[in-house]
């Protein structure tokens, strides 16, 4: 299975391996095939679907990934120190992303 998540969460015991991509490798991987989108909040879905390219819905659902799963990774990665963004704070996603504040990674469960 193929997830695309808003975060790099380890969803049930195994073991992972996780490697950062670039905008152009993750359009990639979405195009490569079906995926689950597992964006909780709306914002956050359309940030992701504005930086892939491709619909990425908001689902609030919970996962298990088994062996052999991946997940596509768009997370916000603020700088140490950095207060967390209130998801109730409209607008600020986007001013995470001209910031260059936005980190897209490959979640793979090897084992």
């Amino acid at each position: 299975m193929r997830y695309i998540l808003n975060s790099a969460v380890v969803t049930s015991p195994g073991d992972y391996r996780y490697t950062l991509l670039t905008v152009d490798e993750a359009r990639s991987w979405v195009c490569d095939g079906p995926y689950l989108s597992t964006m909780g909040y709306q914002e956050t879905a359309e940030l992701a679907q504005e930086i892939l390219g491709v619909p990425v819905p908001m689902n609030r659902v919970m996962i298990r990934m088994e062996p052999g799963d991946e997940a596509l990774v768009v997370r916000i990665n603020l700088p140490p120190g950095s207060p967390r963004l209130n998801p109730r704070d409209k607008g600020r996603l986007r001013e995470v992303l001209r910031q260059q504040q936005i980190e897209i990674g490959l979640l793979k469960r090897t084992a």
